[in-house]
């Protein structure tokens, strides 16, 4: 009988041990990297783009950056709307209660290096990676074999599995012949071409800018009007709106969080998404930042 007892708790000690080492195992499985691009610019800049999916009942979730050294930093939803996060080193932490799926970017530095004319980009990445590198690139040295290469539109981009990356490429420069001369067209030979061209281009420079100062006259944007049809307008809408039109009538997002220190970045954020939705603005990007415009 006391043997019969003993194996029992033997047993139920063996059933709670497995438990708890098979729940770590079980906890990963609520997060999927679906998928992670890195868009290498020409002066080694990386912007990196992550798909995640996720159990829509896990309160949290962790996710190794390629980077410790990140900036613009931002994790958002489905619908576009920013998730607050924490960032330890490499590890992000997303509260992400009740979304499916969202998708973090941000830039770096710290995978590129360049050694007189040669770039080396480095990943040690725990999950598969596309990286696209600038236009009309060279590789010289790849570490190990990726796992497909494309250059659709002189854009070279590697696959990559999981492990511990480098690549090392060129970049071409567009040179253009500047020996070659414009011929002197027939019937004018002798007379002083460059004149001719002098002239032409100070009568369009003229043109183009009265044509500019006339656009921006008609489309400039009338504030009393868009605070009549949007009455339910906040105060800091309004502000941020005020701003726009003082700046022009666009200014780049990291101008608006400098005017309005105070406004948290998620809450910015989503006043930005709002003025977008009732078409008083558009969000444009312009190289590696977003431009806010009124529209007219």
């Amino acid at each position: 009988m006391r043997h019969h007892s003993r194996s029992w708790k033997i047993t139920l000690l063996a059933i709670l041990l497995i438990a708890i080492f098979s729940f770590p195992a079980t906890a990963q499985l609520t997060l999927e990297v679906e998928s992670t691009d890195v868009r290498v610019y020409r002066d080694g800049l990386a912007h990196v783009t992550q798909t995640l999916l996720l159990d829509e009942l896990s309160a949290e979730v962790t996710v190794s950056l390629l980077s410790a050294s990140v900036e613009n930093l931002v994790v958002l939803d489905k619908n576009l709307l920013a998730v607050d996060y924490q960032l330890n080193q490499k590890d992000l932490v997303i509260y992400s209660l009740g979304a499916a799926k969202l998708q973090v970017q941000y830039d770096t530095n710290a995978l590129t290096r360049k050694e007189n004319e040669v770039w080396t980009l480095a990943l040690n990445n725990p999950y598969s990676v596309s990286v696209f590198f600038p236009v009309n690139s060279t590789i010289v040295y790849l570490n190990s074999a990726p796992t497909a290469i494309d250059t659709t539109n002189n854009e070279l981009s590697l696959y990559l599995n999981s492990g511990q990356w480098e690549v090392s490429y060129l970049l071409q420069l567009l040179t253009e012949d500047q020996n070659s001369q414009t011929p002197v067209p027939h019937g004018i030979v002798g007379f002083p071409f460059e004149y001719i061209a002098a002239i032409i281009g100070i009568i369009l420079t003229v043109v183009l800018l009265v044509v500019v100062l006339v656009v921006k006259r008609k489309r400039r944007f009338n504030l009393k009007k868009a605070f009549n049809e949007n009455p339910h307008l906040m105060k800091d809408d309004r502000e941020v709106i005020q701003f726009l039109a003082e700046k022009g009538g666009a200014a780049f997002e990291a101008e608006i969080r400098a005017k309005f220190p105070d406004v948290p970045r998620t809450s910015l954020w989503r006043l930005v998404k709002r003025l977008e939705k009732l078409e008083i603005v558009e969000v444009k990007k312009i190289g590696l930042e977003n431009q806010v415009v009124l529209k007219k």
